[in-house]
């Protein structure tokens, strides 16, 4: 494995930009700071973490996140052609505020290409490891999240417009998940034919070319603002067990399901996702307490949304060396969702 670096602009940054970048309301002066890389993976940008000392009187955070553009050629071309950095800038400066859902504070919304974007330090926090998955309390308190969020812009606008947001029908966003499933499918079968339910290859690899007309499908609404990578890895637990979102990066005007598609088939343990989803999805359901949006309607989305959750995952073997990746995100991202997908029948939605 390469060792991970600082971002390079870090480098220029001093203890006295800090100092003029953070909010300066009752704090002691920035009077020093150390840096130290983060591993990141994926579409993500560049990350590190920065040690905060300050003068006499009262300090401010003892350490922040600084998050750059990423600079690899696969990173560059994600952000080039979804403009996620620029999406997740946006979030946090002007739409935050407005979301009720815990995210990380955000102290400076910088360019990322001189100036990184400032977030909350989440160290303290509990995590959750992607592979073994949410505990169901955990998969509960996140369905009360979801609904809320979903229930706040049920078929309105979003704050500021929805030039933000991702849209499934977008041609570009359509033709790169097409473009990286097709790949990924013949990549799922090279490595996983034996562990994944034939009927499921047939019908993935049969819809594969024509995957912008599934995604269409997954988009005909009814709309609200989704995070739209809801998972795990992207969920922080305070010490009252709230859920707190990070990576605001591809957040779509599209279905609400297509979070909890996501986050259930990726992020439970199958043995607990076969047992528990419908109990799930029934108590998001009751939460998002939405006028005319009835039961059957909420699983007839799920089912489908089951099939865009099929897409990041799949994408991924097409795009990423999952063959070795030691944390086992083929078995959590893909082959769970497969399997899921495969026992509600998703592809019969179509």
């Amino acid at each position: 494995m390469s060792a991970v670096v600082l971002p390079a602009p870090l480098s220029r940054l001093d203890a006295t930009w800090f100092d003029e970048a953070l909010p300066s309301r009752g704090r002691a002066r920035v009077v020093d700071v150390a840096c130290e890389s983060l591993p990141v993976s994926g579409a993500v940008g560049e990350l590190a973490r920065v040690r905060l000392s300050y003068g006499d009187g009262e300090p401010g955070p003892a350490s922040v996140i600084a998050k750059f553009r990423g600079t690899s050629e696969n990173q560059r071309a994600m952000d080039a052609a979804l403009g996620i950095y620029d999406r997740e800038r946006h979030f946090y400066a002007e739409v935050a505020a407005s979301v009720p859902v815990a995210s990380p504070r955000c102290f400076f919304a910088g360019d990322g290409h001189r100036t990184p974007l400032l977030l909350e330090d989440l160290a303290g926090l509990r995590v959750v490891d992607q592979v073994l998955g949410l505990r169901l309390a955990d998969a509960e308190r996140l369905m009360d999240t979801l609904a809320g969020l979903h229930a706040r812009f049920w078929g309105r606008p979003l704050p500021t417009g929805s030039d933000w947001a991702v849209s499934l029908t977008d041609p570009m966003f359509a033709g790169m998940l097409t473009q990286l499933l097709g790949s990924g499918v013949s990549t799922l079968r090279e490595r996983y034919a034996d562990r994944v339910e034939p009927g499921m290859l047939v019908a993935l690899e049969t819809n594969a070319p024509h995957w912008s007309s599934v995604l269409a499908r997954c988009d005909e609404g009814p709309r609200t603002l989704v995070h739209n990578d809801c998972r795990a890895d992207n969920i922080f637990f305070t010490a009252e067990d709230e859920p707190v979102l990070i990576d605001w990066q591809i957040p779509a005007h599209s279905r609400g399901t297509q979070d909890v598609a996501y986050l259930l088939s990726g992020s439970l343990d199958p043995r607990l996702l076969s047992t528990s989803w419908e109990a799930l999805l029934r108590r998001y359901h009751q939460r998002l307490a939405v006028p005319d949006y009835s039961w059957d309607q909420c699983l007839t989305h799920y089912r489908q949304s089951l099939l865009y959750t099929l897409t990041p995952g799949v994408a991924m073997l097409g795009a990423m060396a999952i063959a070795g990746d030691d944390r086992g995100l083929a078995e959590s991202m893909v082959l769970r969702t497969v399997a899921h997908a495969a026992e509600l029948d998703a592809f019969s939605t179509l």
